[in-house]
């Protein structure tokens, strides 16, 4: 038994918040990531959504396990053959993240969670969650997330959400470059 658990000490790296911290979105401008929290975990059941997307020469896919009660939220993020994170929302704010080695250090998990509450949440929920330095547009096909500038009448746009005919979504995050497809396997 101590074998094993000297060979998977170094499987996972666990990082354990008392909050999720603000995320950069556009040029510096962070989003506090407590009121997305809390309106992510307001989601009770639970979804199954599998995730094909490129970021610069990386292509990747996964699914993602979503599973709440209204007290607790657990992500859990599943390539073939292994689990590459887990994510575990708790109230008040509690954030618990596990990753496996493969996934770069700099990696994040407030930005999963900032996309889960894109493409998931209902759009006054997000809105509200996002705060009023944030616009949230939706036609129920396209859905534009955008910080509100001085400078611009429609503000700096930072993802998109394309809701397909055929049931899949296209989400593009316009700040950091990356997009991917999502299918809802239930």
């Amino acid at each position: 038994m101590a074998l094993v658990a000297a060979v998977c000490a170094g499987c996972s790296t666990t990082v354990v918040r008392s909050a999720p911290k603000a995320v950069a979105v556009s040029n510096g401008a962070k989003t506090d990531m407590k009121a997305v929290a809390e309106a992510l975990l307001d989601f009770k059941g639970t979804k199954l959504q599998a995730v094909l997307g490129n970021w610069k020469e990386n292509v990747f896919s996964a699914e993602f396990v979503m599973k709440g009660d209204g007290d607790t939220l657990t992500i859990a993020v599943i390539a073939p053959a292994m689990r590459l994170a887990t994510i575990t929302l708790s109230r008040p704010h509690s954030l618990r993240y596990e990753r496996a080695r493969q996934i770069p250090a700099a990696f994040e998990p407030e930005y999963v969670l900032f996309d889960l509450a894109v493409v998931n949440l209902e759009t006054d929920v997000l809105s509200r969650a996002l705060g009023p330095d944030f616009s949230v547009y939706d036609d129920g096909t396209n859905r534009v997330v955008s910080l509100r500038s001085k400078d611009s009448k429609n503000g700096d746009p930072v993802s998109m959400l394309v809701r397909k005919k055929d049931g899949t979504m296209q989400f593009y995050n316009l700040k950091l470059t990356y997009e991917y497809t999502i299918t809802a396997l239930q």
